[in-house]
């Protein structure tokens, strides 16, 4: 009995160590084409009054859309790569969604069971705006990039 225990433990062993190698070997870098961007940040508005914690969807034309969180002021940073790192420069279908104030998100203080739904948006806009298809929203990021984009809903 006491061979087969130190058999199977040699085993088990033998299959983590495997394991743990094969997930070693994986890519260090991303795998997704880097697309070339430009600064773009602005500001989202609803008759002139800013719309906190929207996010801003931007597609353009056959590349990789970029996305933005709006703050309480309606300040958004675009990215695409990742995080704030800008848009590709032309044309963009935009489309906005309400996510919520991110600080009041499950789990960003502890573990919490179960999902939690946004409170409402203090502002209520038209559901067109949240589908690119039907929003009628347009941006223009300049190959220079930009940090003064305006959206506003009407």
């Amino acid at each position: 009995m006491r061979i087969q225990n130190v058999s199977s433990r040699f085993t088990a062993s033998i299959g983590l160590a495997f394991v743990v190698v094969a997930l070693g070997c994986g890519p260090s870098v991303p795998t997704g084409k880097h697309v070339p961007t430009v600064a773009a940040a602005g500001v989202l508005t609803y008759q002139g009054k800013p719309l906190a914690f929207y996010e801003v969807k931007c597609f353009p034309e056959d590349e990789r859309p970029a996305v933005g969180l709006t703050d309480e002021e309606g300040h958004f940073v675009l990215g695409t790569n990742r995080s704030n790192d800008g848009a590709v420069a032309g044309t963009h279908q935009v489309a906005v969604v309400y996510v919520g104030d991110p600080s009041e998100q499950p789990g960003n203080d502890g573990p919490v069971s179960g999902y939690t739904p946004p409170a409402p948006p203090s502002i209520k806009i038209d559901a067109k705006y949240t589908n690119v298809k039907t929003s009628g929203l347009t941006l223009e990021i300049p190959e220079s990039g930009a940090t003064d984009l305006s959206i506003d809903l009407k």
